[in-house]
């Protein structure tokens, strides 16, 4: 049964219904529980749907800073710390529909840049037009997936683009924060780890992650949990709740590492 509108993420804050192309959701403010953020069409605000638990949720879009966008028309979308202080940041890729609008001579385009936000803690900041060519580059996208390709803790991400090579994107130069990433791998649950969730407590923050099979728009990431530690050197515990009721608890996880965790 379809619980979105008595949950809350159904509408906007003005209760209108949006487009809603990608979605993305993550525990942005470290309260152990994850939100939802969407990405709707022109002239419409991005939406975040903050989790306040028990299964409800509040629009808080313009109160986390991202009211200020409405020309684009977005599509794939993500979190991801691309600097490892341990606040997720969000991506959102763009591009109109219909390569028509360029006719009207307007300020939205089939062609547009993506928008990259900094999570200030729990405020998002967008840096898109100091953040390099990668980002202020135009193009009609729809996918985006993450991956650190090149195992070397900072996450890229790949542009899916319409009609044209995709774009990959990789931070240049590279944070001295610290990260970790873990890979799971399922015994009793499914081998992929689907649907594991795991806290991370690491430099007095907990983190909260889940290994997702899809998502953003028709994307699929790396399904490696990666974890920025800014200054941190080590975990101090990672807890693994695993799909099939399993709970398990690793201690002591050095930091620049990618760490498979096997279910026991």
């Amino acid at each position: 049964m379809d619980e979105a509108l008595i949950r809350g993420v159904a509408l906007d804050d003005n209760g209108k219904a949006l487009s809603g192309m990608g979605v993305a959701a993550a525990d942005y403010l470290h309260e152990g529980i994850p939100s939802i953020f969407r990405t709707n069409f022109s002239d419409e605000l991005e939406t975040l749907y903050r989790n306040l638990g028990k299964g409800e949720f509040q629009d808080v879009s313009v109160e986390a800073g991202l009211g200020r966008n409405t020309r684009f028309v977005g599509w794939g979308c993500g979190f991801f710390d691309f600097d490892n202080d341990a606040w997720p940041d969000l991506l959102v890729v763009n591009g109109h529909a219909f390569p028509e609008v360029d006719r009207l001579k307007i300020d939205i385009h089939y062609r547009e840049r993506a928008i990259l936000y900094r999570n200030n803690h729990g405020r998002f900041v967008d840096i898109s037009e100091s953040s390099g060519p990668g980002i202020l580059e135009k193009h009609s996208s729809r996918g985006l997936a993450f991956a650190d390709y090149d195992n070397d803790g900072a996450v890229e991400a790949l542009v899916n683009n319409q009609n044209e090579a995709p774009s990959l994107l990789r931070l240049a130069p590279k944070s001295s924060n610290h990260w970790i990433e873990l890979k799971l791998e399922g015994v009793k649950s499914n081998r992929s780890a689907i649907g594991a969730r795991v806290r991370v407590t690491a430099g007095g923050l907990v983190q909260t992650a889940e290994v997702r099979s899809g998502g953003s728009y028709l994307s699929q990431s790396d399904l490696r949990l990666h974890f920025g530690l800014g200054t941190a050197v080590s975990v101090d515990k990672a807890e693994i709740a695993w799909p099939g009721g399993g709970k398990q608890i690793e201690t002591g996880l050095p930091a620049g590492r990618i760490i498979a965790i096997r279910e026991r």
